[in-house]
């Protein structure tokens, strides 16, 4: 499995997801209990199971979110650094349902057309001020910044007129 942002970002939500069962499995060991105070040995078995897996799933959570935010950034730094510039064309715009303050992450599909070598199609996730989100629309062309090993790529900015295809 390939530790990508976007997968890390997913297994984060899965995690926060399933946070809900022992959350409740946590009330439903102490419904009988009398009010008071009660060390961690005294409470119920499934109430002690139900606070343990809520912390591990809590810490998944935050490294799952924590580690996709920092791949995507030493990613990102990678490709302005090294990365090979190209036009790209936008084939699909959808949505992640991410934002960040005030910022979209919205998806893409490109199609990036280096000038000395293949052409070639590539899915990226991408922050995107919702003053500029008009810019990105399907059709558009785009340059970016892309490896040619991984084929990965970040949108550098809008190509104003057409592109020689």
């Amino acid at each position: 499995m390939k530790f990508n942002p976007t997968t890390l970002r997913k297994m984060g939500w899965r995690c926060f997801a399933l946070m809900w069962v022992p959350f409740i499995t946590l009330f439903v060991g102490m419904w009988d209990m009398p009010e008071g105070s009660y060390d961690f040995d005294e409470i119920p078995k499934l109430t002690q199971y139900s606070i343990i897996a809520l912390s591990i799933l809590f810490a998944l959570t935050f490294i799952f979110f924590i580690g996709s935010i920092v791949i995507s950034q030493k990613s990102k730094n990678n490709l302005l650094k090294k990365g090979k510039e190209a036009p790209a064309k936008i084939i699909r715009v959808y949505e992640t349902g991410t934002t960040v303050n005030n910022s979209y992450m919205v998806g893409f599909d490109l199609e990036v057309m280096p000038k000395n070598a293949v052409k070639f199609n590539t899915t990226i996730e991408q922050l995107i001020s919702r003053l500029r989100i008009h810019e990105f629309e399907v059709g558009n062309k785009v340059l970016v910044a892309y490896d040619p090993e991984t084929q990965d790529a970040i949108i550098l900015g809008k190509i104003e007129g057409e592109l020689a295809s």
